[in-house]
């Protein structure tokens, strides 16, 4: 049995605390906050509950897999709802609702556009094919360049399409751009605009349309309310309220961490914060090389967000998820892309209580809208453009659905570029972390098992595979290449 601290009681490290626990190792988690999830965590007004980040669950597969590593059933623990359909998304010229039905979707593209349901098919098989190549090499590690050289990594470069972009994979397959934006406005769970993400991750959308989405009852909340009552269960330890003030290091090798001033001895230290914020402030930059905080300052992030919650006194015919999309989305995309702010925005509307009556008090409802913005390094002051982002997207609300929200809020709470740095420690306000440019992907993100100080393991977003609930989970299921091995 290893004596083994977590650091973050995000998904990362609650999965982690999970699998660690189900092997056996006595495991003790370090939260900052009073409550577990991170960024995901529960947030409440009243009697109006909201997740306060993630609320797509897809490919419940990683998560599947969580669960039976540490003896349990996911099905059997939480209350999973299919959602149908996968959401609204709704443009200037048409709206579409697809499903997991892909002759649903094929008519439903072809209703638009004659032909275009051709086009849909071709990109599901395309994608499956994809998904099926790409799949192992999200589930090992890579910690040498010599990974690349792996028959499984050489069978999936020609899927990787190296030399294109989401947008320009799609547009090869039709030139449409309602088409094209429907089936990659999934970038931006990597924090990217479809002009700068990597091909390979087309096969991002086909998880929806292959394997569903859903949601769990109580919100996705609830799976870290669970992970955290299951590892007590099965032994481990929680401590909130309780910040790690620094990882301990000794001859590039971690050996515990100090907390309340006092230091506390490990066998192995796993990292569940944001990787850029504790790289700069939880280490010593004398026991780092890559990493260093002035090297950090140097790599691409990814966009931030604007979340605002809303308690509301009425129901509105608002999807589960739904997506309005911009009237100029394509100049809105090259604008993130530069770091420029646009009145013209896009944005996110999660609306749980047509699912879900526990979210808010009857004939009311608890209504989350996210706005995919420029990181901190689009040097605005947010207490001035908080409320111009806001009045945005209460007109646009307004002109493109016909709902006049303003009158009915309750209550309301509102997290910026600047609250996402201040209050959650994520560096820049990245809340997808990292970029997942090439430059930054596999073997050239932040090692699994650090790859600087030794007996230092990391998951989360800013890690291998990347950000988004189902790689975060995976992140932590890899740790078990290292440190299973390790107990032998």
């Amino acid at each position: 049995m290893k004596k083994i601290a977590i650091i973050g009681a995000g998904p990362g490290g609650l999965a982690a605390g999970m699998i660690l626990t189900g092997m056996g190792h006595d495991v003790t988690i370090y939260e900052k906050d009073k409550t577990v999830g991170g960024r995901s965590k529960a947030l409440k007004l009243g009697d109006f509950r909201f997740d306060a980040g993630p609320t797509f669950l897809m490919y419940v597969e990683t998560l599947e897999a969580v669960f039976k590593a540490a003896g349990y059933k996911l099905k059997d623990e939480l209350n999973l709802l299919p959602i149908d359909p996968l959401y609204r998304l709704v443009f200037p010229k048409v709206t579409f609702k697809p499903t997991m039905d892909p002759a649903h979707n094929a008519t439903m593209y072809d209703n638009f556009i004659p032909g275009l349901g051709d086009a849909y098919k071709k990109w599901r098989q395309a994608q499956k094919k994809k998904f099926e190549r790409i799949t192992p090499l999200l589930s090992r590690p890579f910690t040498s360049l010599f990974d690349y050289l792996k028959f499984d990594t050489l069978k999936a470069i020609p899927s990787l399409q190296l030399s294109k972009t989401v947008y320009s994979s799609l547009s090869a397959i039709h030139p449409n751009p309602e088409f094209i934006h429907s089936l990659s406005f999934q970038a931006k769970y990597l924090g990217m605009s479809s002009y700068e993400a990597p091909a390979g991750f087309t096969f991002l959308p086909y998880l929806e349309h292959a394997f569903g989405l859903f949601h769990v009852h109580g919100g996705l909340n609830m799976i870290n309310e669970k992970m955290a009552e299951l590892i007590v269960k099965n032994g481990g330890h929680l401590k909130l309220n309780t910040p790690v003030e620094e990882i301990l290091i000794e001859n590039k090798k971690a050996y515990g961490v100090k907390v309340n001033n006092e230091s506390i001895i490990y066998d192995e230290v796993v990292l569940n914060a944001d990787f850029s914020y504790a790289m700069t402030n939880l280490i010593d930059p004398k026991h780092l090389r890559k990493y260093k905080p002035e090297k950090l300052e140097k790599k691409d992030y990814s966009v931030s967000t604007m979340n605002i919650y809303l308690a509301l006194d009425k129901v509105f015919d608002f999807a589960h998820h739904q997506v309005v999309f911009s009237k100029d989305y394509d100049t809105y995309l090259k604008k993130i892309l530069n770091n420029e702010f646009t009145d013209d925005l896009s944005y996110y509307i999660h609306n749980p209580i047509v699912l879900d009556d526990t979210m808010a008090p009857k004939g009311q409802s608890a209504l989350y809208i996210l706005a995919p913005i420029p990181n901190l390094r689009g040097k605005v002051d947010w207490k001035i453009y908080q409320k111009d982002v806001e009045e945005i997207i209460y007109a646009s609300l307004k002109e493109r659905l016909g709902i006049d929200i303003v009158p009915h809020i309750i209550d309301k709470k509102i997290i910026t570029p600047q609250g996402w740095q201040d209050d959650y420690n994520v560096y820049l306000g990245a809340v997808f972390n990292l970029s997942h440019k090439l430059s930054q992907m596999m073997y050239f993100r932040p090692h699994n098992k650090f790859e600087e100080l030794k007996n230092l393991y990391i998951v989360g977003g800013g890690t291998h595979p990347g950000s988004g609930l189902p790689t975060i989970y995976q992140s932590a299921l890899l740790l078990q290449s290292y440190i299973r091995a390790d107990k032998k």
